[in-house]
């Protein structure tokens, strides 16, 4: 018997025994088909092997070969696909022609070794004989620049297999890589003397190393081979860094909070990754937090912020002695959903003041103004009856009609005030028609005349054909955007623009209305309070801290959302969204 034959019948056995037990595991994922493949593909090479060496006539060796080939085509090729899904590349992980590329290349070679006799490319084939044609050794080339590419993406990985399963588990793991590239490179090359290729015999060693790694120690469960499913899909950004601080993987949500992709982070100091993102104040916590990421558990930072004006809170935990991890919790949304339940709040308790302070100031404002009309109408009569006497009127009574028309005008106003606050106490208005936001805009600029007095106002309206329609009060929709347009126009009147910009689109959020102006912008520490009753930056006599926290209570109750930014080129930024009507 062949010295080969039992070798190569014992890495059959393994082959098959372990694509056994694989196929009859539940709940495999794609990474174990591909290794229950790649089993199939060294039993045929082993299998097929052995039989040649067994047989004894030419139309058996034939076929042995063509068994034999049949698993040396696809083994290579299944190989790398395994270990590039094995390592977390993207590009195996997510592109359908990542499997075409590494397995079409030894499809091809099949086809030409099965028509061997018509073109003799591939080898000249006997009872005793094996030579290697031009094909036969451009496929050998091709193989082992495979393998040899698996190999890299293996040691590549080999650091975070150490964290992830123990620097023993990662050394099987890449001898078992390593293996059959080395016995076959060794047959090849004539670095050992022996009459026939050991390849398939190294099959069964690796096959035998993966053993306990696969069905004992579960080395294909970790999350790293579950990435697309779960990593990937976190809503919150997390990054790995190995024991020296580098980044060695990021997952998608990470990248958009980092502002770039997982390919320009990896490799990057994770502080400076960090520090790149976020205010200059909060570098002293990621450091702090870095340095000790708590042995214990991960450890929470307080809440920082980013230069783009997004909240983050961290939590950084250690891997082992692999590195550590940070998770990046993007609170923004979650500040932004707290901000308007304590504004509701807010208005809700300036509502139920409002009522009674309105109901209180009505009935003695109404006979103050009541009272003050009666002496408008006395002055008058003075003045009737001095004029023809051509008496002397006292200074005091001469001046008593301008001050009786300066006090209905304060009269006025607290009237003015108390409608507004009655506004804030009102139930919330039916929404039973159908609105044309582009018309509520119009409508609002024309009440707005932006065009008196003697600065110039430049008005740019960038609004939407076909805009979807949205639901509720007409009327009150103008009162929004008629308070977002006389505030630009004073906000110009304290800088150097002269332009509001107005436009509407329409997208996934809903209906979208931007009102903009060039002016000196709201500063960051007050731009949070900008929607609270009674809040106001203008002085006594030109507001009342009203207007925008009607604007706010009005879009809340058609169920909208109204929003304030300041972009970097400067000025204010308004946009309320509503839902788009059925």
């Amino acid at each position: 018997m062949h010295p080969a034959v039992f070798p190569l019948w014992s890495s059959f056995g393994v082959s098959v025994v372990l694509a056994a037990l694989l196929a009859w595991q539940s709940g495999k994922t794609r990474i174990h088909w591909v290794l229950l493949f790649l089993l199939l593909a060294a039993g045929l090479w082993t299998g097929g092997a052995a039989w040649r060496y067994m047989a004894s006539d030419l139309a058996s060796i034939q076929a042995a070969y063509r068994i034999m080939f049949l698993g040396i085509a696809l083994a290579p090729g299944t190989w790398l696909f395994l270990c590039g899904l094995f390592s977390r590349v993207e590009w195996f992980e997510v592109r359908p022609a990542a499997g075409v590329f590494c397995l079409l290349p030894g499809a091809c070679f099949y086809l030409a070794f099965i028509t061997n006799d018509a073109h003799g490319l591939v080898a000249r084939i006997g009872a005793d004989t094996f030579d290697n044609g031009p094909l036969m050794r451009a496929f050998l080339a091709w193989c082992y620049g495979q393998v040899a590419v698996a190999i890299g993406l293996m040691v590549r990985h080999a650091r975070f297999l150490a964290g992830q399963a123990g620097p023993a588990q990662a050394a099987v793991a890449i001898s078992a890589t390593v293996a059959p590239l080395v016995a076959s490179a060794a047959y090849q090359f004539g670095w050992i003397q022996m009459t026939w290729d050991p390849t398939g015999a190294a099959l069964g060693v690796s096959g035998a190393l993966l053993f306990p790694l696969v069905f004992r120690l579960g080395f294909l469960e970790p999350v790293p081979l579950v990435r697309r499913d779960v990593f990937d899909h976190l809503r919150e950004g997390v990054m790995v860094a190995d024991a020296e601080g580098r980044v060695v993987d990021a997952n998608p949500a990470a990248e958009r909070l980092l502002g770039g992709a997982v390919g320009r982070i990896r490799g990057q100091e994770l502080r400076r990754s960090l520090e790149e993102i976020v205010e200059p104040v909060d570098h002293g916590s990621i450091a702090m937090a870095l340095a000790d990421p708590g042995p214990d558990g991960p450890r929470v930072l307080p809440e920082v912020s980013t230069l783009s004006g997004r909240h983050l809170r961290l939590s950084c935990g250690l891997l082992g002695d692999a590195g550590f991890v940070v998770v990046l919790h993007d609170r923004t949304e979650e500040r932004k959903s707290e901000r308007a339940l304590r504004q509701a709040q807010k208005l809700e308790s300036v509502g139920f003041l409002a009522a009674g302070v309105a109901h209180e100031v009505n009935n003695p404002l109404a006979f103050v103004r009541s009272n003050l009309a009666h002496i408008q109408a006395a002055c008058e009569s003075l003045e009737s009856i001095a004029k023809p006497a051509d008496a002397d009127i006292p200074a005091e009574l001469a001046e008593l009609p301008e001050v009786v028309a300066e006090t209905l005008e304060g009269v006025e106003r607290i009237s003015t005030i108390v409608d507004q606050m009655r506004r804030l106490s009102r139930d919330a208005a039916e929404e039973n028609e159908l609105v044309d936001l582009n018309d509520v805009l119009h409508e609002a600029i024309r009440f707005a005349s932006l065009h008196r007095g003697s600065r110039h106002v430049e008005v740019v309206a960038e609004l939407a054909t076909e805009l979807p329609a949205v639901r509720g009060n007409r009327s009150a929709l103008v009162q929004v955007v008629l308070n977002l347009l006389l505030n630009a126009r004073q906000a110009l009147a304290e800088g150097l623009g002269n332009r509001i910009r107005i436009l509407t689109r329409a997208d996934r959020a809903g209906v979208v209305a931007v009102v903009a102006d060039d002016g000196p912008g709201i500063p960051e520490d007050i731009r949070e309070r900008v929607f609270d009753p009674f809040f106001t930056t203008k002085a006594p006599d030109e507001g009342t801290g009203l207007g925008l926290a009607i604007a706010w209570d009005i879009v809340r109750e058609h169920r909208g959302s109204i929003d304030v930014t300041c972009p970097p080129e400067g000025g204010t930024e308004f946009k309320l969204v509503f839902p788009a009507a059925p």
